[in-house]
């Protein structure tokens, strides 16, 4: 028995080299695998990558084939070229984000091999134009920010392949045009961003974006002085509308008829008309509960002179007779009817004062009256 315990131990000891030297191959790829760049800090074993604000020309050589997110915002990477990702060896992308790269063309097949990314974020570049076909073959894009750049037209094509984008952001560009079909291939978006483009074309003659799961519009600061029912005719889903700091004067009741499931719905910032048109508006928001105010901020008439600066819920006890509004304030347990002439109401308050309780109204009243 003692002489073959002795076989085994020597034979354990003259193994041991053998297992240490199989461990080292084991565990030397995976020392080289996570090998970061001297422009990089790589985090969460190399799965997160930040090449941010490094000067950056173009995309290192060499970076973890397993990296998922790769942050790049800051650079001078100005051309995305074909294969620039996969070429590296990069398909494992979720995340990109290259913000303020000073990008300024984007060619066919640079996100080549990308079919597990999520997030791509190009907002604050110089991208001018995207060429149809570009986000062509990821399938697995969901959130895509081209915001802050200088875009300035949007063709039917230009986001084929992106079956599962749910967030497209758009704002702050130079678009002047927008193909009605640009989103119709896109059967899962839920969220479009297009504010703060104030040289965009909004049509009142046709509709002016086809999509069946558009549930969120942003088209606030665009400068838009009219709008139809045809604008809005092809995106019944619309739960939430943002027309706000526009220049609207009024919004035709027939709008938020052909928008059934319209929840909420901003017009402050614009030059409202509170006539007997936009009442009905009012009256229909606040029936079904749209929700028009964001925060504190709701909104205001700016004619007639007569109601400038007050909240549109004056709409709410304003009567029309032969074409002239009279306004109901309710004092001290009595009705004051004052027709709104050439000379005001009897009690015009300056600020869009949502609802006062009666004690502090008949406090102005008084005031005005000294």
């Amino acid at each position: 028995m003692s002489s073959r315990l002795t076989v085994v131990l020597v034979s354990l000891l003259l193994a041991a080299p053998v297992l240490t030297f199989f461990l080292w191959l084991m565990i030397q790829p995976t020392t080289e695998a996570i090998a970061c760049p001297e422009e990089c800090r790589c985090e969460r074993d190399g799965y997160l990558v930040d090449c941010s604000n490094t000067r950056l020309n173009n995309i290192p050589s060499i970076l973890p084939a397993h990296v998922r997110e790769l942050m790049l915002d800051g650079n001078n990477i100005t051309f995305l070229e074909r294969d620039n990702f996969v070429s590296r060896g990069l398909i494992e992308l979720e995340m990109i984000s290259a913000v303020f790269c000073k990008i300024r063309r984007m060619k066919l097949g640079a996100f080549n091999g990308l079919t597990k990314l999520t997030y791509l974020s190009l907002k604050g570049n110089e991208i001018s134009e995207i060429i149809p076909g570009v986000f062509e073959n990821m399938n697995s894009l969901e959130f895509l920010y081209l915001g802050n750049n200088s875009i300035e037209h949007l063709y039917s094509e230009v986001f084929s392949g992106l079956v599962n984008l749910k967030n497209l952001s758009l704002e702050g560009n130079n678009l002047h045009y927008v193909h009605p079909d640009t989103f119709l291939e896109l059967p899962n978006l839920q969220l479009l961003y297009l504010g703060y483009n104030p040289y965009l074309q909004i049509p009142t003659y046709r509709n002016f974006i086809n999509s069946h799961s558009l549930t969120y519009l942003d088209i606030s600061n665009c400068s838009i002085n009219s709008l139809s029912v045809e604008t809005f005719e092809n995106v019944s889903a619309l739960e939430w509308l943002a027309l706000n700091d526009n220049n609207l004067r009024t919004v035709d009741i027939n709008i938020l008829r052909a928008l059934p499931k319209l929840s909420t719905l901003y017009l402050y910032g614009n030059p409202l008309h509170c006539d007997f048109q936009l009442q009905e508006v009012w009256r229909w928001c606040k029936n079904r509960n749209i929700q028009t105010a964001y925060g504190k901020t709701a909104p205001e008439c700016y004619t007639p002179f007569e109601v400038k600066g007050m909240c549109w819920e004056v709409l709410e006890t304003g009567q029309y007779l032969g074409g002239n509004i009279l306004h109901y304030e309710f004092f001290n347990n009595r009705i004051l009817l004052s027709p709104f002439s050439a000379r005001g109401p009897i009690y015009r308050p300056h600020l869009c004062l949502r609802r006062m309780r009666e004690a502090d109204v008949s406090a102005h009243f008084f005031q005005a009256l000294q």
